[in-house]
């Protein structure tokens, strides 16, 4: 005999609303356009595995050859949009700017001391104020007061390969240095072993070296992991964590220290340090810039090297329009078309950040007959060069 208590119909009940929600997530998915192709994921760690763990562009880009210029995949638990083509990467951050302007929220930010970079901010007041203040100080009209403090890094690094060819890396690296952080803080790096350098230097390479995007993705799916006691046998995540924010208060706190200092004595220069100070900003996504300029110019070296028929061509054309008895200045840029196609192919042949940074829909879109739903993560691939050692 059927039991007809409250206990019965509160199970038929619940059994009932759970059927009529499959059913109705059933039709719902029948009815929209498919996902973006991409491998068929494993159960609970989807892709991951597929991934080279070192190198996970490489894999996106192989994915290419299958399953064409928008692959869907899963890393865990998120599914990721991976977008292979300047076409499409168009038609969507230009032409559909409102839909895929926002950045994914991430747990591991503020563990790993990420949460006041401009570039990993969501969408949103925050977001607005940092990018009003970096537009001020960079954008197209402002470039120009920049041109004298670059050149005179450039010459000097020039000067230095004369005197010490066989340390150019070092040589490379304080250019950038030299003219990115008097710009940020009025500052002038005059070792390789220079106290804030260093300071820059280690937390980029922390930050690098922890949020892969294989370790982001377990961090996010098992976020136990970042609670874990530092002492814990295996907490590799949380040690990782307490050494980025350990970098990360210095790379914020000491170079603006320096800016506050010369202020209390008259001597500050001005700089961006001194014009975001009464809003409290840092230029957060300018401490990279050290590290992708000396990485840029080195990919540069290493072009001339392999490609010398290349070399030959710029330098003619240099010579005809500059001449000999000086060194190109940027009003002579127009009118050196090769010297311009190397530096574009310097960036496409080699670039020193492959992913472009993660982003997420604010809103479900429809693209090419494919399905992207809200709040979904997706990365632009650059067309890496094809080689096997990259």
């Amino acid at each position: 005999m059927f039991n007809d208590g409250p206990g019965f119909y509160l199970a038929t009940s619940a059994l009932a609303l759970t059927f009529v929600s499959y059913c109705q997530k059933y039709w719902l998915n029948r009815a929209r356009p498919p996902l973006p192709p991409g491998p068929t994921p494993l159960p609970i760690v989807g892709n991951v595995l597929s991934l080279d763990a070192a190198r996970p562009w490489l894999t996106f880009n192989a994915w290419r050859s299958t399953y064409g210029d928008i692959i869907y995949a899963r890393l865990l638990n998120k599914p990721v949009i991976v977008i292979n083509s300047e076409e499409i990467a168009k038609d969507l951050f230009e032409g559909r700017s409102t839909v895929y302007s926002d950045k994914p929220q991430s747990i591991v930010y503020q563990p790993f001391a990420s949460d006041f970079n401009t570039g990993l901010m969501p969408y949103g007041d925050r977001w607005r104020l940092h990018r009003r203040m970096f537009h001020q100080a960079f954008r197209q009209a402002e470039i120009p007061a920049y041109h004298a403090l670059q050149l005179r890094s450039a010459h000097k690094m020039l000067f230095s390969f004369l005197q010490d060819p066989g340390n150019y890396p070092s040589h490379v690296k304080m250019f950038g240095a030299s003219f990115i952080m008097s710009i940020v803080y009025d500052y002038e790096v005059k070792a390789e072993d220079d106290t804030i350098l260093h300071i820059i230097e280690k937390y980029v390479e922390l930050i690098v070296e922890a949020l892969t995007p294989g370790a982001t993705v377990i961090m996010e799916t098992f976020p136990f992991l970042l609670r874990l006691p530092s002492w814990f046998p295996g907490a590799t995540f949380k040690r990782a964590s307490l050494e980025c924010l350990n970098a990360g208060h210095d790379v914020k706190e000491i170079p603006f220290q320096h800016v506050k200092e010369r202020m209390s004595t008259g001597d500050a220069a001005p700089c961006f340090s001194l014009q975001l100070q009464s809003r409290r900003l840092l230029p957060s996504h300018l401490q990279g810039g050290v590290e992708t300029t000396s990485s840029t110019l080195l990919v540069f070296l290493l072009a001339m090297v392999l490609h010398p028929e290349a070399q030959a061509k710029a330098h003619a054309e240099i010579d005809r329009v500059v001449g000999k008895d000086r060194l190109p200045c940027f009003d002579d840029r127009p009118a050196l078309p090769y010297v311009e196609a190397i530096l574009r192919e310097t960036l496409r042949w080699h670039p020193v950040f492959p992913f472009g940074a993660p982003s997420a829909t604010t809103t479900s879109d429809i693209y090419k007959g494919y399905f992207i739903p809200k709040g979904w993560y997706y990365n632009v691939l650059a067309k890496v060069a094809n080689d096997p050692d990259y």
